[in-house]
């Protein structure tokens, strides 16, 4: 059970990181800074699956040899609020579709 557990953070922590430094602005410096010393990081971080193989390999040393945990369950959080946030926003899309069509009806639409 633990060898799954781990399995699964490193999924999770692998998705989070690579998308923060792909995503996320406050890495734009240090990114830019890694691109520009040579064409090969350039073409390493310009491309999503590169960018993903090097952080798992960072996820399953960080997991195996120096885990913190409160950093871990962080990432792990915001990895699973994002999917509460993806639900919810799918309901309000559903939601105001029906209400469209219910105007329209009343309109004398479709």
């Amino acid at each position: 059970m633990n060898e799954l557990w781990i399995i699964i953070k490193g999924i999770i922590l692998t998705d989070v990181l690579a998308r923060a430094l792909k995503d996320w602005g406050i890495f734009d410096s240090p990114r830019n800074w890694f691109k520009n010393r040579s064409g090969f990081l350039n073409k390493l971080l310009a491309c999503d699956e590169c960018v993903r193989v090097w952080t798992g390999i960072f996820v399953i040393f960080y997991l195996l040899y120096f885990e913190w945990n409160i950093l871990t369950y962080a990432l792990i959080f915001q990895w699973a609020a994002r999917f509460v946030q993806i639900f919810y926003l799918n309901l309000d899309w559903t939601r105001a579709n029906k209400e469209q069509d219910f105007q329209d009806k009343l309109k004398g639409g479709k």
